[in-house]
């Protein structure tokens, strides 16, 4: 195909315009450049029977329709009931997670994530086009599903299924189509334009589903490994980062075999960027999981003080305080 030819076309019918198009006709054009281009990134995250009924005026159609941000929210996090000598009662949480800072996460965890999910993470926008191509050819190739969603694109996904209320808002978060992946991307780009590329990653760790009950890096490390995020090793940091793409299937509980190659995978990656040198790498991987795992229990059952427990979450349960209705306090307690 002739792009120059292409484009000049595409120029001369602005220039013959009237009047200046709208919004949502100059969008449309865009969205004919990309099909000039190659539809990069309708062409890899769905069914060719999907793109076959998506036209770019509903491409137009749905970016146009979308709010310029996500709705602001905080992660859920976890409470703790203590008693008067700071002794743990009880743990209560709807997702067990505590968020922490950037600096307080080993930058090992942080070198293993970038790694295995988005290695040009501090060099492109919302999109990468390098990694979007190279999955386009892959799985063309192969026949795989391959993704190509950069760090703020996964971010979007979650925080659209975390602030899912409904059956319906959980559906449209994680549906397979093109009109969802237009959705993230919009909404990409403005995130990008709002944070930081460390604040994006921040969030990413915190907000990340690491398997067993473990959301968020804290949880995650406490829970597989009995350490706070900062003292993550380099074999458990490649665990960890290892989980986020499918943490049934590596949970390192139940399938720990899988769970070992994947995390020997990541630290391969690692060395290939060149985070790990290939004595290091040989090293670890020879190195079993290693696994120390700390149970947190939900709620007053497993408590040393159930009866005292139980009286407490009644009263907070009761407490004007903390809500209008017993299910907004009941929230409020599991959500932190």
């Amino acid at each position: 195909m002739d792009f120059g030819t292409a484009a000049t076309r595409l120029r001369r019918r602005v220039r013959d315009e009237p009047r200046p198009p709208s919004p949502r006709a100059a969008l449309l054009a865009v969205l004919r450049l990309a099909a000039i281009g190659g539809l990069l990134v309708a062409a890899i995250v769905a069914p060719a029977a999907a793109l076959g009924t998506y036209t770019f005026t509903r491409a137009a159609d749905d970016i146009m329709d979308l709010p310029l941000t996500l709705p602001e929210s905080t992660n859920p996090q976890t409470s703790r009931l203590l008693a008067s000598d700071g002794q743990l009662i009880a743990y209560f949480y709807e997702e067990n997670r505590q968020d922490v800072p950037l600096d307080q996460i080993a930058p090992v965890m942080r070198d293993a994530i970038l790694a295995i999910e988005d290695k040009r993470f501090y060099e492109h926008g919302a999109l990468d086009v390098e990694g979007t191509l190279r999955a386009f050819v892959n799985n063309s190739a192969t026949g795989s599903t391959q993704g190509g969603s950069t760090i703020t694109q996964q971010l979007v996904k979650m925080t659209l299924l975390q602030q899912a209320r409904t059956d319906e808002q959980k559906k449209a978060a994680t549906e397979q189509t093109v009109s969802r992946k237009v959705r993230e991307l919009r909404l990409a780009i403005d995130m990008e334009k709002q944070y930081s590329k460390d604040q994006i990653l921040q969030q990413y760790l915190n907000i990340a589903y690491f398997g067993d009950g473990a959301y968020g890096i804290y949880a995650a490390a406490t829970h597989f490994f009995s350490v706070t995020p900062d003292q993550l090793t380099a074999q458990q940091a490649a665990m960890l980062a290892g989980l986020v793409k499918n943490p049934v299937d590596y949970d390192p509980n139940i399938y720990p075999e899988k769970a070992l190659q994947r995390r020997n995978t990541v630290l391969s990656v690692m060395n290939e960027q060149g985070t790990l040198n290939d004595a290091e790498a040989e090293e670890l991987q020879a190195t079993d999981l290693g696994l120390a795992v700390t149970e947190f229990p939900n709620g007053c059952v497993s408590s040393s003080a159930s009866f005292s427990c139980a009286y407490i979450q009644n009263y907070l349960l009761d407490e004007p305080a903390l809500g209008a209705t017993e299910e907004e306090r009941r929230e409020r307690l599991e959500r932190g």
